[in-house]
């Protein structure tokens, strides 16, 4: 008789299946159709006009080679996805478990929970229905995003035969904002010349008639800004399967990435295109314009650089006081650099000071690192939290960089040179550098001393 839990994961397991195999076979189906409605074939053309006449007139918006071209990028975009995962599954969990059997201590692998621990975790971790709910999202979003940077054409302006999305009937607010002012009173109803004329004729974004520039701009940024999310989650994914580190968290992540990103590129081309309030030295506004695809691109790619921006733009505009936080970021440790702290990120360890709290084991199999990486990064995160702003003068002084060494260098002083005082020659080393570190560096060489007699104490 199937126990009520294990029944529920099925049941669970049959949903995101289903999820999956619904939107993929619609997203083929769909796919097939435009591939065969491009077709150069008359029967074909009149077959699909007949059946799906919208697929039929979108078929027709590219020259038939470009568009299947297109729609052949558009399916190995999303396919990507199920594809590496597939691969990983199948053959990265003995890899994973030999790599983190052979960091651990004599100790550790004695201990039989923690065995037990490690290949419950693994036997849940690398199977297809750990995968799916995460996966699919990914793929709905990518299969958007993608549909709207490969198959979205805009219908020219004065070209009565042109194909595409006709703009002229207007936009939502959200790639507008306060421009579909310039399109509720001045378009002329059921025509585009006037636009058309008034288009060359200044630079000006607010004059009338100008929503479709602004329209242009606004689009060209959410496109780049999810193709910098984009590319961003490419290089991701391709590092999480050699590093062991593929984990439906980074699928969810990675949408969040994508839709955070186009819409922050989206929402900082209203401010940015505005002349005078970015303006920085030596660059004119239209240059900045013309390099909106690439800075629309780097949001996408950074998207903190985008909160950033924005944070500045609404502290200079409005006079907001700026908010600091007693924290410090995981990048301030030796060798975190910003993958790291991104990956870190998604594991809720969001500085230093929690990090410090984190637990080495559990983190080994949640990620991609490896054991003693982990157990020097704490180490380096409890240093840093006693030290603080003088932790990166400590280590150029003297050479150590975590609580690890420091319990270490006390210990070979005292059976190695007895006639020192460690904590002295820690003060005449970071003398050098002219700040007074004497108080912590007591501090530390107690917190030391007392960590050295724990340790001996277990030891025997």
């Amino acid at each position: 008789m199937i126990k009520p839990a294990k029944q529920s994961n099925r049941l669970v397991s049959l949903f995101y299946l289903v999820l999956l195999i619904v939107p993929s076979v619609i997203f083929a189906g769909v796919i097939g159709l435009l591939f065969y409605a491009s077709l150069d074939q008359s029967d074909s053309v009149k077959k699909t006009d007949q059946m799906f006449p919208s697929i039929s007139q979108v078929a027709q918006w590219f020259d038939p080679i470009f568009f299947q071209y297109n729609l052949t990028l558009l399916v190995f975009a999303v396919a990507v996805v199920p594809m590496i995962t597939l691969f990983y599954i199948h053959t990265m969990r003995e890899e994973k478990r030999q790599r983190l059997l052979h960091q651990l201590s004599p100790e550790a692998l004695a201990d039989q929970k923690i065995l037990e621990y490690i290949n419950s975790y693994l036997e849940k971790a690398f199977t297809w229905r750990h995968y799916l709910g995460s996966m699919t999202t990914l793929m709905l979003v990518i299969m958007f995003g993608c549909m709207i940077i490969l198959l979205l054409k805009p219908m020219p302006l004065n070209g009565s035969d042109g194909t595409g999305v006709n703009y002229c009937k207007g936009a939502n607010f959200l790639m507008l904002g306060t421009y579909m002012e310039s399109y509720v009173l001045d378009k002329m109803p059921g025509s585009c010349d006037s636009i058309a004329e008034a288009m060359p004729a200044t630079s000006d974004a607010q004059s009338s008639n100008h929503y479709i520039r602004m329209l242009i701009y606004t689009l060209t940024a959410f496109q780049f800004g999810f193709l910098g999310g984009y590319v961003y989650f490419i290089g991701l994914l391709v590092r999480s399967y050699f590093t062991l580190d593929m984990t439906p968290n980074l699928f969810i992540v990675s949408s969040v990435r994508m839709m955070i990103g186009s819409l922050l590129a989206l929402v900082s081309c209203f401010a940015v295109i505005q002349p005078g309030i970015i303006a920085p030295d030596g660059i004119s506004h239209d240059l900045i314009i013309k390099s909106l695809p690439v800075w629309s691109f780097m949001i996408g790619f950074f998207p903190s650089r985008g909160l950033t921006l924005l944070d500045n733009i609404a502290t200079k505009t409005l006079g907001w006081a700026r908010i600091t936080e007693f924290s410090s970021p995981l990048s301030d440790l030796p060798s975190v650099n910003y993958d790291h702290e991104i990956r870190l990120q998604r594991e809720g360890y969001d500085n230093i000071e929690n990090f410090a709290n984190a637990d080495a084991l559990d983190l080994a199999l949640r990620t991609g690192y490896g054991y003693r990486q982990l157990q020097q990064w704490i180490s380096q995160s409890q240093l840093h939290g006693h030290l603080r702003d003088d932790y990166q003068i400590f280590v150029k002084s003297t050479g150590i960089s975590s609580m690890d060494e420091l319990v270490h260098f006390w210990q070979v002083t005292k059976k190695h040179r007895p006639n020192d005082n460690p904590t002295e020659l820690l003060i005449d080393a970071a003398s050098a550098s002219g700040r007074n570190l004497n108080g912590k560096i007591r501090i530390l060489c107690t917190l030391a001393e007392a960590q050295a007699v724990t340790k001996k104490q277990d030891d025997i």
